[in-house]
């Protein structure tokens, strides 16, 4: 399904923006001292644990596994047909928890702890990206 890729597409691009930030700040000051490199990691983030999200919750309906009761919920029903593999389940737990943060308790966020991802962990979204990519219902891509 053409809603599949475009979900895809969402974290690709997120992931270049994410990637470009980066490069562009050496050091945590330099982070720090930038306010529109903070805004746009920020949302990229956002958005990329969304379009994860509604890509797992997609598969669910599709699928017709049981209703998760909220977004952490998605991918242990996923673990738990074989859809998603548990070694992520600690990811997601996190990028969900930094998703909340963002949306709901902005005034909390933490530079170093976005630094810190921008640093060491798009590897594993980029990881989690090629997981569903192997998820995307045949014939429907």
């Amino acid at each position: 399904m053409e809603i599949y890729r475009k979900k895809l597409e969402t974290i690709a691009d997120c992931l270049r923006k994410l990637s470009e930030i980066r490069k562009e700040n050496s050091t945590l000051e330099k982070y720090r001292n930038s306010w529109k490199d903070r805004d746009a990691a920020e949302r990229n983030l956002q958005k990329t644990a969304e379009a994860i999200i509604d890509f797992g919750k997609m598969l669910i309906a599709e699928r017709k596994l049981r209703s998760p009761g909220n977004n952490r919920e998605v991918f242990l029903i996923l673990e738990e047909n074989a859809l998603f593999p548990s070694e992520y389940i600690a990811l997601m737990d996190k990028m969900i928890g930094m998703r909340n943060l963002i949306v709901h308790g902005y005034n909390r966020i933490d530079d170093a702890i976005v630094y810190a991802i921008l640093r060491k962990n798009l590897g594993d979204i980029k990881k989690v990206k090629s997981c569903l990519e192997r998820l995307l219902p045949q014939g429907k891509g």
